[in-house]
């Protein structure tokens, strides 16, 4: 129990000294990168105490994450990043992620002086970030799904009324709201940067991930190309993505058996050990302390998530 304790206290005084060194008072950043970010996203100001504390806590995961440079492992998690709203970079995510598994690592050496309890809390901790960000991503571009129906109709009654696209754009923009309105706002902002139309949509589609908006910037692009009535375009991508969505909202009300079913399986085996181990603790505890009983209950935990992914791809049906 001592050493666990004189562990866990080192680690914490490392963090807090690191902590203390890096996060001084320039946290601006002097790359271009650094000085551009602050227009990549519309933020809403936070308090003072507050939004100093997260500018300090923000320049310390910056710092620390140049460890790791900009390699293209970086690039695809600054993607999904974006992607669920989250505005950090791919190093500053894994600085996250490891200090999260290293502090829960610490936490339990602390409490139980074990080590196999303590990597496992590791391991949980490690996870429990990336968990987070798809959990996020999913919710956003659900939720922009919703919306991109009416923000393309916004789009092309206001081509009908003589505005261009960029002021329609704009219009969704003031008029919407997030997540739809923060990404159009910023759309505009790399247009006004320098970059072009078809440029500023290819990375709205890219930065969202959802295929509904993929199908609608692919047709303004051929549009802006090939010519034609826009408006009369966007309307047709409007019928098909409400078809699209009638018919996912069909799809989980056939599955919601399969998924109910698939839940409860899943949740079986949880709550019978939990029964198990209230009423006959001696009947379970040999899975733990027999080795085949470990070897038994590794076995269970891998046929459990392969069961679990079985049963999302067989009720999962792509739209």
């Amino acid at each position: 129990m001592i050493p666990g304790v004189i562990a866990g206290l080192t680690f914490l005084a490392t963090v807090l000294a690191v902590i203390g060194i890096w996060g001084g008072p320039s946290y601006g950043g002097s790359s271009v990168t650094g000085r551009l970010r602050k227009y990549a996203y519309s933020t809403a100001p936070s308090k003072a105490a507050g939004g100093q504390t997260l500018k300090v806590l923000r320049a310390t995961l910056s710092k620390l994450g140049k460890t790791f440079g900009t390699g293209d492992y970086t690039v695809k998690f600054e993607e999904r990043l974006e992607q669920a709203g989250i505005p950090l970079s791919g190093s500053e995510f894994m600085v996250l992620d490891i200090l999260v598994a290293v502090v829960s690592l610490a936490l339990i050496l602390m409490l139980t002086g074990s080590l196999l309890p303590s990597v496992l809390m590791a391991s949980l901790g490690a996870t429990i970030p990336w968990v987070y960000v798809q959990i996020r991503r999913q919710r956003r571009v659900a939720a922009f799904n919703r919306q991109i129906a009416d923000a393309l109709t916004t789009i092309s009654n206001s081509l009908r009324a003589g505005y261009s696209f960029l002021q329609a754009m704009d219009v969704v923009s003031r008029e919407m709201s997030a997540p739809i309105s923060e990404e159009f706002s910023r759309t505009l902002k790399d247009m006004s940067l320098g970059a072009t139309t078809e440029e500023a949509l290819t990375n709205l589609a890219g930065r969202v991930g959802s295929d509904d908006l993929d199908l609608a910037v692919t047709a303004i692009i051929i549009q802006r190309q090939v010519g034609g009535n826009l408006s009369e375009v966007l309307d047709n991508i409007v019928v098909t993505i409400r078809e699209r969505a009638r018919i996912k909202g069909e799809i989980m009300t056939l599955t919601a058996q399969g998924r109910l079913s698939g839940l409860i399986i899943g949740l079986l085996p949880l709550g019978l050990a939990l029964f198990l181990s209230a009423v006959n603790p001696q009947y379970i505890r040999l899975l733990f302390s027999h080795p085949l009983g470990r070897l038994m209950l590794l076995y269970a935990i891998f046929s459990e998530i392969i069961g679990v992914v079985l049963v999302r791809k067989i009720v999962g049906i792509e739209v």
